[in-house]
């Protein structure tokens, strides 16, 4: 209907009522336990005495509960469409019982007008007992509760990197002939050598000078033993302008492998491009 303009408006009126209402259900449920609990220790000096707070109560728990049924759904297909299987879940089951509970009530008071009965003689009509219904219609405050809060938590799917801030993005990498330049005069000037299993030795070519056997016979203290692999992806996640600090977390290492990798790595990099 959105060649109707007026129609498009009103339901976008009628969505944000419902959202309005579902954020606003959670401060109405804890108003209806509050009260229900303190009528419980005063003995009933809350409630079942007062006739004014059993409609206060009355019409605050309807509100929050019958109200909250078209959001619940609308919450269960946006997070099966997101993903979120332990919130959907929760909302579908949610919105089952909430469906379940109205359809019953609804029946009890169709069957009471219908036939001008009592209440207490519609409920004969039902196949579920009003304990039982009692019982779920509890359960449902509670999951609506739980929903509420399981709004505000993040769920992190498994193997997802962790966004960093806008300012922290990486940016786009666009190879240019300059670019192209520099990385041939970054060849020829580094030569990686592999002298024992797992240990990279960098020797400098451009001067021509070459390491003596002593020096060659002992490691570089300041490159420990690391991967091609690992120190690509320090050196390009740096060029992406990724801080040191944050390297770990983007590449979701541990922080032990800043000071064994990241850190050694940069120190040489940065050397080779100050020499460069």
């Amino acid at each position: 209907m959105k060649q109707f303009a007026t129609i498009e408006k009103l339901d976008t009126g009628i969505l944000y009522i419902l959202e309005l209402t579902s954020s606003l259900s959670i401060i109405l449920l804890a108003f209806g336990l509050i009260a229900s609990m303190a009528n419980v220790l005063t003995k009933g000096s809350v409630l079942t005495d007062n006739l004014m707070m059993q409609r206060v109560w009355a019409w605050t728990q309807c509100i929050a509960i019958d109200a909250s049924v078209a959001g619940t759904i609308i919450r269960t297909f946006r997070y099966h469409a997101e993903g979120e299987k332990v919130k959907t879940w929760l909302y579908g089951l949610l919105s089952a019982l909430l469906l379940f509970t109205a359809a019953i009530v609804s029946n009890i008071e169709s069957v009471q007008q219908t036939l001008n009965v009592t209440l207490e003689t519609a409920y004969l009509h039902v196949f579920i007992p009003v304990e039982a219904l009692i019982w779920i219609r509890s359960i449902a405050i509670v999951l609506l509760i739980v929903a509420h809060a399981m709004r505000h938590v993040q769920i992190e799917k498994p193997g997802a990197i962790p966004s960093l801030p806008s300012q922290q993005q990486p940016t786009s990498l666009i190879i240019t002939p300059e670019l192209l330049d520099n990385l041939r005069l970054l060849l020829t000037q580094t030569t990686v050598s592999e002298e024992h299993p797992g240990t990279l030795q960098i020797t400098g070519t451009a001067t021509g000078t070459r390491p003596s056997d002593e020096e060659a016979e002992q490691p570089d203290t300041l490159f420990p033993s690391v991967s091609e692999e690992e120190r690509n992806k320090v050196i390009e996640a740096y060029n992406q302008g990724i801080s040191r600090r944050e390297i770990c977390s983007y590449l979701r290492w541990g922080n032990a492998k800043y000071t064994s990798i990241v850190k050694p790595v940069l120190d040489a990099y940065e050397q080779q491009e100050g020499t460069a």
